[in-house]
């Protein structure tokens, strides 16, 4: 377990908040996998430090301007031509 301690080694509170997670079921050939993800506490803030809103991820073009989606994924041939299967 992770404990952090200030620049005089004397514990700090609060203590950063810790989940546990499981990874694998057991039934994907890999070995059950417990950890600890350590962003219970982050908070994301702007380059104005005020807290930022979380938003889903919006691709932009070189020049920073947003891209719109046109459709889903199609996969293509070596040939440039779509893959419809």
């Amino acid at each position: 377990m992770y404990i952090r301690y200030d620049q005089n080694n004397q514990q700090v509170s609060p203590q950063p908040i810790s989940i546990a997670k499981t990874e694998f079921s057991g039934n994907e050939g890999w070995s059950t996998v417990t950890y600890y993800d350590w962003n219970g506490d982050y908070v994301r803030h702007n380059e104005n430090n005020q807290i930022g809103i979380s938003s889903s991820y919006v691709r932009h073009d070189e020049n920073n301007n947003p891209v719109t989606v046109i459709g889903s994924y199609q996969r293509h041939d070596e040939n440039n031509n779509p893959i419809y299967k």
